[in-house]
């Protein structure tokens, strides 16, 4: 049997959890992340995977929470005979890192740019992430990490006009079948924040493609965006990106096979 890893990819929302064989994913877990806060229940996901992947031995931890990252490491390196890697800036990484201080950028979008250096090197690519917050992460085709953005994603902008409003309701966001304009107050939050968010990515995306070709003379510009908001706003663009879901997990593998 061929030799198995285990990537963690620990987000605000969510932790995925994904075996590999090589460069196939032979099993995928997904679970809220706010139920991993109790020690026994990260004990108990990693229980669960390793009763059916025995010979899993590598990991990788992919964390934007550092209590999750706390947790989880000492679970694994006690289950792992192999190293377990957190993924950070002081790996070797398939681009040259411009960041300050470089070890502030997250660990998603650290892999994610890790993915686009090794899927397209050749290329400038624009890494977007949808989900909790919004982050644009651009490397070019000489493969240095060139800047990014980061804005609040759906679920941010419709808590915090609940929040700092006396009267506006809290709405979820969880269909792009929302009408322009809305009748309702609800309809109306949930009008505003979405195509409002989808206008604002569009609009980014055409500045930031115009940048890299203008002034950085790049002669292509791939766009490819991960995160749980990705297919839903894509859903609404003129001009859809490449989505893949596994984009972060994809990227903190090559990370490990990179620094074993």
């Amino acid at each position: 049997m061929n030799e198995q890893v285990l990537i963690i990819e620990a987000g605000n929302s969510a932790t995925d959890f994904s075996v590999y064989e090589e460069e196939r994913s032979v099993a995928f877990y997904h679970v809220a992340s706010e139920i991993l806060g109790e020690g026994e229940e990260a004990e108990r996901q990693i229980s669960r995977i390793f009763q059916h992947h025995a010979v899993i031995q590598r990991a990788a931890i992919c964390s934007v929470i550092p209590s999750l990252t706390a947790l989880f490491l000492p679970i694994l390196e006690n289950r792992v005979a192999g190293r377990v890697v957190e993924i950070n800036s002081s790996l070797s990484l398939p681009f040259v890192l411009d960041y300050h201080p470089p070890h502030t950028l997250g660990a998603d979008r650290l892999a994610f740019c890790a993915l686009c250096s090794a899927l397209w090197p050749d290329e400038a690519v624009i890494a977007l992430d949808m989900g909790t917050a919004i982050t644009f992460d651009v490397v070019s085709s000489e493969g240095v990490y060139l800047g990014g953005m980061i804005l609040p994603g759906l679920d941010l902008m419709t808590a915090v006009l609940h929040d700092r409003t006396a009267k506006l309701p809290q709405v979820t966001i969880s269909s792009s079948s929302i009408p322009l304009l809305g009748r309702s107050t609800a309809t109306c939050i949930e009008s505003g924040v979405f195509f409002g968010c989808v206008k604002q990515v569009e609009g980014l995306l055409v500045d930031i493609e115009r940048y890299l070709s203008e002034t950085l003379h790049e002669k292509k510009v791939r766009v490819i965006a991960t995160g749980g908001s990705s297919r839903m706003i894509a859903s609404a663009m003129e001009n859809p990106p490449l989505i893949d879901d596994h984009a972060v997990l994809k990227g903190a593998r090559i990370l490990l096979e990179m620094n074993i």
